[in-house]
């Protein structure tokens, strides 16, 4: 199958692979000097190519008046279609497309009339655009959702302004063969820093597809071109708008294979209510978004809102973009578009295959993990007696788990194919000889709560408790995402990712308010660690925390910088119940530390549980640091944190801590009322 156009992606952004319009940056002596030579003549070829005859000018004339009758550079369809949005601070229109190519006039990014005026113009022109990495095409097949909008709103009279044919246009849209659209939620994937707010895409179904696998369909993905950085060169870079993005189009088996196969995330897929009109529309636009650059911030102008963008395009008045006028999470933008505009319809399924591959072993017969494993390190062979000497259904059963177990190692990169390669074929054999047709599985269950219907990313809490007999009121703020004690349905198992939890705490008795934490980030993974699964655990988190310090005979609260990292397994005690144990490195900086930093080492341990119903859950958890290097001394704490979930959007959370740190001990009891929105 060969793929309509694509320009980068997350899972390829090789520099080697971006349109040619990105690597127009060097060889500036050799440009000046072409530039010097041939400067007259390219500017003369230029206006000759521009002008237009008295009777085009006057048409054009014509157009434009119509348009300004109309106010079609205010219309909310070409507002979209240029990406224009209002600035905070200037209240101008501004267009988010960060690429001149991609207008018609040189203040096309700010100027909606200008750009409608100069839109026209080069319909009638014969100079060609360029587009993406295809040959250059007139502005009529370049732009042609704007030519065809203009088009029905100004009634172009053929004769006056020729339509011109758009063979390369003609032979993309029927490769497409579009028939339906259907917006692609893939959930977080922890060890990318990329998707671990989880990744949107959308996905144009073909009559092919539709008719019988919808993997057949083609994948519309939205993403920065990064070079392959990773880290905190990635993170920096990414928040701060220094990677271009672009849109690619690629079979959509591919993105199934990266995320589902590689990356091991469940996949949910939306259809989306667009008329057929909408869709083409649509599509249209993404044509002429082939090549054309955005800048690519992390927290806003990211995959989903460039998606729901591109929704705009098919239906201006979804007007979804505008509710995110700070960060955009991608699990907020699917309930938006299902929830808030009715857009999307129920949605399928799609289970990783690590998923798969869990809901196989649960299914397995007692004692029958132990031959699955022994089949796949070689110790038992296929053809043992001894599986021979199991019931069709069982045998059938440990052999096609054997087998999924080799694949999934081998998608982890576990094991090569070398390796595996012989030992899965004979495995295949032996498998093909059992006289049962089909899985022997159960297929995986459906999760019981989809993503759209989780709590929501933000949340603001109100609090109040004590500390060694002192009461206070906290109020505390976090815009993203999850934590442990947070309801888990609709969001990764063991995952935690906190941005910007802001909290400040007001104490009655010196009728002070206090900011107590904003912590930048607080990771964590914890994934049960099994024979199969030998996955580890770990937590990051760093920002700004209240560390209490001697001050004569009182403990006075000091603010410092502290970094924590640990690294280490959970277990599964009962399927609702997980034990973990890390090992930490804490980094505190401050002004009251003597010298003005410390580092520690210690270990994090804890319990975690909730009940099947996830209406209760709790968090019990004990850490001791032994600072051996700055300002040295010991801290310990241990506490739990139990949360009663009373509906989608509130919580209460009960807490009690035991502190020690400088020598002193002290407790620390609340009770926190979540709000979720």
């Amino acid at each position: 199958m060969k793929t309509p156009w694509r320009s980068t992606s997350e899972a390829d952004s090789d520099v080697s692979r971006l349109p040619a319009r990105a690597l127009r940056a060097g060889s500036f002596e050799i440009g000046f000097a072409i530039f010097f030579f041939l400067w007259i003549g390219a500017s003369d070829a230029h206006s000759a190519a521009s002008a237009l005859s008295p009777s085009a000018e006057r048409y054009l004339e014509i157009l434009i008046a119509r348009a300004e009758a109309q106010s079609l550079a205010r219309d909310p369809q070409w507002r979209a279609l240029l990406h224009y949005r209002v600035h905070p601070v200037t209240r101008r229109h501004t267009s988010h497309v960060d690429d001149a190519d991609f207008f018609a006039s040189p203040a096309g990014a700010s100027d909606l009339e200008g750009e409608l005026d100069a839109t026209l113009r080069a319909f009638f022109e014969q100079e060609l655009r360029p587009l993406g990495d295809s040959e250059r095409q007139h502005s009529q097949c370049a732009w042609k959702a704007r030519y065809v909008w203009l088009k029905a709103q100004l009634e172009f009279d053929p004769n006056r302004l020729p339509e011109r044919s758009c063979p390369g246009y003609d032979e993309w849209i029927a490769a497409l063969d579009p028939a339906g659209l259907t917006l692609i939620f893939a959930e977080a994937f922890m060890n990318n820093p990329a998707s671990m707010f989880g990744h949107t895409l959308l996905r144009v179904d073909s009559r092919e597809s539709l008719a019988s696998v919808d993997l057949l369909g083609w994948a519309i993905n939205y993403s920065g071109a990064t070079g392959g950085d990773s880290g905190p060169v990635y993170a920096m870079k990414g928040v701060f708008g220094f990677y271009p993005g672009f849109y690619d189009v690629q079979p959509y088996y591919e993105k199934v294979k990266e995320y589902g196969d590689w990356e091991n995330r469940d996949i949910w897929e939306y259809p989306i209510a667009l008329a057929p009109a909408e869709l083409e529309r649509l599509l249209m636009h993404l044509w002429e978004l082939q090549g054309i650059a955005f800048d690519y911030f992390y927290f806003d102008e990211n995959c989903s809102y460039q998606l729901l963008a591109l929704l705009e395009v098919a239906r201006p008045t979804l007007d979804m973009t505008s509710r995110f006028p700070l960060w955009v999470i991608p699990s907020d933008t699917v309930r938006v578009a299902l929830d808030g505009v009715g857009l999307l319809g129920p949605p399928t399924f799609r289970p990783s295959a690590a998923t798969e591959l869990r809901a196989e072993i649960e299914q397995l017969a007692p004692g029958d993990l132990e031959r699955v494993q022994r089949l796949v390190d070689g110790s038992l062979q296929p053809t043992d007696p001894s599986l021979n000497a199991l019931s069709d259904l069982r045998r059938a059963a440990v052999l096609a788990a054997a087998y999924d177990v080799l694949r999934y190692a081998y998608l982890a990169k576990e094991i090569d194919r070398k390796a595996s390669a012989a030992r899965a074929r004979r495995i295949l054999v032996a498998r093909s000889q059992v006289d049962v047709s089909g899985t022997p599985f159960d297929p995986v269950p459906v999760p019981r709560v989809r993503p759209d219907q989780g709590h929501g990313s933000a949340r603001f809490a109100l609090a109040t408790g004590y500390r060694e007999g002192a009461p206070y009121v906290e109020a505390r703020f976090r815009p993203a995402l999850h934590d442990w004690t947070d309801a888990i349905g609709g969001y990764t198992p063991g995952a935690q990712i906190q941005l910007f939890d802001l909290a400040f705490r007001y104490l009655p008795h010196d009728r002070k308010l206090r900011l107590h934490e904003l912590v930048l980030l607080d990771l964590g993974s914890l994934v049960p660690w099994d024979p199969i699964f030998r996955k580890v655990s770990y937590a990051f988190d760093t920002g700004l925390r209240t560390r209490w310090r001697p001050d004569g005979e009182d403990l006075e609260p000091e603010l410092l910088w502290r970094t924590r990292g640990s690294y280490g397994f959970t277990a599964a005690i009962t399927p609702n119940v997980w034990a973990y144990g890390l090992a930490e490195m804490s980094l505190d900086v401050g002004a009251s530390l003597t010298p003005e930093y410390a580092v520690g080492l210690g270990p994090r341990l804890g319990i975690q549980w909730r009940d099947t119903s996830d209406r209760f859950s709790g968090h019990w958890f004990g850490r001791a640091t032994g600072y051996a290097v700055g300002d040295t001394t010991t801290a310990a704490q241990v506490g739990f944190e139990q949360r009663w979930r009373t509906s989608r959007h509130t919580a209460w959370v009960l807490s009690a801590n035991w502190n020690r740190d400088f020598h002193n001990t002290w407790y620390d009891t609340g009770l926190r009322w979540n709000i979720y929105f």
